[in-house]
């Protein structure tokens, strides 16, 4: 039986594409850049650091360093300048802009049927503690029981010790909690090593799709998340 759900946070909760051009336009503005060119680069820095994170072995505390690092080469910045143009960023966009349409509803109905909430993401170009206010800005954070990022346990996710220390903070068994996210392996092939079930979220597919067996489903809207669960 599902006690428990955990969201990953960007292209699940938060719109990530709509994030980056906000910090594009910031730093295309203290750069004197145009938006177009320097959107581009950011973008190309996303790929190079997500890989960078995937494939190495860079401690989670250590991946925000490591991704401004790469960002700074790519716009032609020095690192240490990278976090003060995010910071502001983050302090001008409107979160309504950047959450998408379902969120708020699907969450406050799964508070409300019982369910234990989490949010459960890793970091990029920014730290935790700036995700984490946005979702305070959109009253979210008063459905989440428990948080797990990457920066603060020290494992990216797919890796099983982000998973663990996920389980430890709900005080669950594996097989309790659902985990809904928009990455293949992130967030479907890592909570399943650990025996979690797994919805993966791909808003541009039409369609739903639950295997019982397997405790996986895809969705096409977290809107219906409440009647993928029962099934899984």
């Amino acid at each position: 039986m599902v006690e428990s759900v955990s969201f990953d946070v960007w292209g699940t909760l938060l719109d990530l594409d709509k994030t980056l051009q906000e910090a594009s336009r910031v730093i295309a503005e203290a750069l004197g850049a145009p938006f177009e060119t320097v959107y581009s680069r950011v973008l190309k820095a996303h790929e190079e650091a997500r890989k960078v994170r995937r494939s190495s072995l860079i401690p989670g505390n250590e991946t925000v360093k490591t991704g401004q690092a790469i960002l700074a080469k790519h716009i032609g910045v020095d690192p240490s300048g990278v976090d003060s143009l995010i910071h502001k960023a983050f302090q001008e966009v409107d979160p309504h802009r950047i959450v998408y349409d379902d969120v708020v509803e699907t969450v406050e109905d799964l508070y409300e049927e019982g369910l234990r909430l989490a949010v459960a993401g890793n970091v990029l170009f920014w730290p935790s503690s700036y995700t984490w206010r946005l979702l305070e800005r959109l009253s979210l954070g008063k459905f989440l029981e428990a948080r797990v990022f990457s920066d603060e346990v020290g494992f990216n996710k797919p890796d099983r010790g982000f998973f663990i220390a996920l389980l430890e903070k709900l005080g669950v068994e594996p097989g309790s909690v659902v985990h809904v996210g928009d990455n293949v392996i992130e967030d479907v092939g890592g909570p399943m090593s650990m025996g979690m079930k797994a919805v993966l979220i791909r808003r541009d597919l039409k369609l739903t799709l639950s295997i019982n067996l397997l405790g996986l489903a895809v969705v096409s809207s977290l809107r219906q998340l409440p009647s993928v669960i029962r099934l899984i």
